[in-house]
């Protein structure tokens, strides 16, 4: 009976072990949505646009189900920038907003023509649907032209999506040699076998070769768990909201309708809404009751850092923001890209802590120990 609870205990943790081995751990990498080329804009709008509308015009509910399914497996943020298009080709054509978002991606739409957040975001991903549905409140609140502000807000959109893309490219290396490591002990018990020795019978006799394989399947454990840790601090936490860079060209676009710098701050506070929101309206009726410039973004946090120094210059000199806001843009999408690489190398030096504490000696453990004492065994049956 011993016996029996001994080999259920080890097939137990050998089958923990497998799955740890096998399981698919951290976020699918996120695919590019389609690099825009010189005049892909209006190329878009022209004949291939032109085709997208006549078909969803013929089947007002083929967009929504291309961008379900979408090709082979892309996600559905992948046609952020065909379905925005075609709405923008119909809103050029004359179609309201709800017709054109109705038409084109069978989303509905409120009486002012934003679209529903939630049927959106099953189209488009709830980040996306977010700021495609902020960026249709900007623009139907300070008048600007609303095609004109959801292609430039499409174009934001595959860019942090390369963004995205490039980081979880750079991690895929050090994440893939984490997970190959495990395979070690696999590795090293199949050579045993090949050998001739029998590294199961020994795991499983319930004495040295048993206590081996336990420890080395709860190194094999713990350091899965350890190299989780690491990706995902090298990963950082995502943050909630409109991203920075849609936030940026929504005040441009606030601005270029001819919106002060106060009158475009509430009006993307009410736009954005979620955690930036607020910000943006204190700060507006700060400026409007005389604050100080600094003193008007003492809570701002910092992600929204580079579009206040954008907006200084505007609001203390009365100069143009537009190349402040473009520059700010620049500096993040830097940034980012600098935060990328520099994540991915540390990781790299990091994971050799759990290869060295955990791995190496899991190894050992599960793949030479039950091997070594089966050949000492049989060499002295022998």
């Amino acid at each position: 009976m011993v016996r029996v609870v001994e080999s259920l205990s080890v097939g137990l943790l050998v089958a923990v072990g497998l799955w740890l081995v096998l399981a698919r751990g951290g976020r699918r990498v996120v695919e590019v949505l389609g690099r825009p080329g010189p005049g892909a804009r209006a190329a878009s709008l022209a004949p291939g646009a032109g085709a997208a509308v006549r078909a969803a015009r013929v089947d007002p509910g083929a967009g929504l189900r291309r961008s379900r399914g979408g090709a082979a497996g892309r996600p559905a943020g992948g046609d952020v920038r065909v379905v925005v298009l075609q709405v923008v080709a119909l809103l050029k054509a004359g179609s309201p907003p709800g017709a054109a978002w109705s038409r084109a991606a069978g989303v509905g739409a409120d009486l002012s023509g934003v679209p529903d957040a939630e049927t959106l975001a099953r189209v488009l991903g709830a980040r996306h649907a977010e700021a495609v549905v902020a960026a249709t409140r900007l623009a139907l609140d300070v008048g600007a032209p609303l095609g004109r502000v959801l292609e430039q807000v499409a174009g934001t959109l595959v860019a942090e999506a390369e963004a995205q893309a490039e980081r979880d490219t750079a991690l895929a290396g050090p994440r893939t040699t984490g997970r190959l490591l495990m395979w070690l002990p696999v590795a090293g018990g199949f050579l045993g076998w090949v050998l001739g020795a029998d590294p199961v019978g020994t795991a499983t006799d319930g004495g040295i070769g048993t206590v081996a394989v336990g420890a080395g399947l709860v190194l094999l454990v713990v350091g899965r768990l350890w190299s989780d840790r690491l990706v995902a601090a090298a990963r950082g936490a995502e943050r909630s909201g409109v991203d920075v860079q849609v936030v940026l060209e929504l005040v441009a676009a606030a601005l270029r309708s001819g919106a002060g710098v106060p009158r475009a701050l509430q009006a993307v506070g009410a736009a954005v809404r979620g955690v930036d929101g607020p910000v943006l309206d204190r700060a507006a009726h700060a400026l409007v009751l005389g604050s100080a410039w600094e003193r008007a973004w003492a809570q701002a946090p910092v992600a929204l850092g580079p579009m206040v120094r954008a907006l200084r210059g505007a609001w203390m000199d009365g100069a143009a923001p537009g190349e402040a806001l473009r520059a700010a843009g620049a500096e993040v999408r830097h940034e980012r890209s600098a935060a990328t690489r520099t994540a991915a190398a540390r990781l790299g030096v990091r994971l050799v802590l759990p290869l060295g504490v955990c791995y190496l000696p899991a190894f050992v453990l599960v793949g030479l120990v039950p091997v070594l004492l089966a050949l000492g065994i049989d060499l002295l049956r022998g």
